[in-house]
């Protein structure tokens, strides 16, 4: 075996691993159950979102401007992951004594853990797309975007039967206990993936910036590529659809309450869609390239938000069709967004722009915090409608995000 090979393979072994972990800790449905267990509402929602998401945001740039002047970030990457499995267990260990301590301080001692879980995150992010970038043969890519998520998500519908048993067999808060417990083991597993990675060696950028000239110099990338700032108004539109996930958990509370079977269905829901669509995503990327899949990824996230709306009212089985297409639209992003970003870098500044991508991104920073006191304000309906309009807007910037080896044709 060769060591590009050996490579592809130890990537789809922390993919598959690493899918196991998310089903177990997942964002639009499980962390956003927990919250509303321990007594949270919208406004709490929000800032959990706004940590999950918006974290890696701040902190792209941050460890960009350091990583990318290093040749080789395999240990970088380890080490991230390394606190992101600490993160996990010190969470499962934490709900164990829930009961012995009030809400608020669950609460909170889940914010500042799962922060921690997410800046270790972002760490590790920047390094594990530049190694895939250089560690992989242009011809190798597309392939292996598309079979890692047809067994991320076949890794899935595995592991949602044994989350569901686990949520709706115990009560809060050992069901949650276990599920963070099992996502922290698993993620150690994962990381096996990354010691087996014969990293290549890129003499990167020569010159060393500090993090407050990288971030002045943004401005100067940003005119020197045109199609990253198309991708960066891309990622900013479409977040508006990713943040708003987690809500609909809470609004479905509201009318067919909240049990831990309940969550488990939807997990389940989700991931079939994830799977099924897959399915489709592979043939669109053969023929149409992931700016195709990104225009499938825009409709779903359009057509949700209104969706939730109009099914509320039906009989829950009708109304799963929600969850169904959130995992249409989640897979879309997963196989395409990181894809279509390594096509319009090089080795020697992907890393770099990959921050610039985060740190410019301020939708997925923001919104879930804006959306939590909104939806308080004017409720629902407004903030579903204006995000699904914004999120339709993305549409137009996709044209413009051109691969570097297709801009002089």
């Amino acid at each position: 075996m060769n060591t590009e090979q050996r490579n592809y393979y130890a990537f789809l072994w922390h993919a598959v691993f690493l899918a196991l972990t998310v089903t177990f800790t997942e964002i639009n449905t499980v962390l956003p159950s927990l919250i509303v267990k321990v007594g949270g509402g919208t406004l709490q929602i929000g800032l959990l979102t706004a940590i999950m998401v918006g974290t890696p945001i701040i902190g792209q740039l941050l460890f960009a401007s350091y990583l990318h002047t290093r040749p080789r970030k395999r240990g970088f990457l380890l080490l991230g992951v390394s606190l992101r499995v600490g993160a996990l267990a010190t969470v499962a260990l934490a709900l164990l004594f829930a009961q012995e301590v009030s809400p608020r301080t669950t609460i909170t001692l889940v914010f500042v853990l799962m922060f921690i879980f997410s800046l270790a995150g972002t760490f590790a992010g920047v390094s594990y797309t530049d190694i895939l970038g250089k560690s992989l043969a242009v011809q190798q890519r597309n392939r292996f975007f598309v079979r890692r998520q047809i067994l991320t998500s076949v890794a899935f519908l595995i592991s949602a039967p044994v989350a569901r048993w686990v949520l709706g067999y115990s009560a809060y808060p050992n069901n949650y206990a276990w599920m963070f417990g099992l996502a922290a083991g698993l993620l150690l597993l994962a990381s096996f993936g990354f010691w087996a990675i014969d990293e290549p060696q890129v003499q990167p950028s020569r010159e060393t910036l500090s993090f407050l000239k990288v971030l002045r110099a943004v401005p100067g990338h940003l005119r020197d590529n045109p199609p990253l700032l198309r991708y960066i108004l891309l990622i900013n539109l479409t977040g508006f659809g990713l943040t708003l996930m987690p809500f609909y958990v809470v609004y479905a509370r509201g009318h067919y309450g909240l049990t831990g079977e309940q969550v488990g269905n939807y997990l389940m829901v989700q991931i079939a869609g994830m799977l099924l669509s897959n399915l489709v995503w592979g043939k669109v990327v053969q023929k149409l390239g992931f700016r195709g899949v990104v225009r499938g990824c825009i409709l779903c996230g359009t057509l949700i938000p209104p969706l939730v709306l109009i099914l509320s009212g039906m009989a829950l089985p009708i109304f799963l069709t929600v969850f169904f297409l959130m995992g249409v639209a989640i897979s879309a992003r997963k196989i395409a967004f990181e894809g279509l970003l390594i096509e319009i870098t090089t080795n020697t500044n992907r890393a770099l722009h990959k921050g610039i991508v985060g740190t410019t991104s301020l939708t997925t920073a923001l919104f879930p915090l804006v959306a939590g006191g909104l939806i308080l304000w004017v409720g629902y309906t407004p903030v579903f409608v204006v995000a699904s309009l914004l999120v339709a807007s993305a549409w137009f910037t996709v044209s413009g995000i051109v691969p570097r080896d297709q801009e002089s044709t």
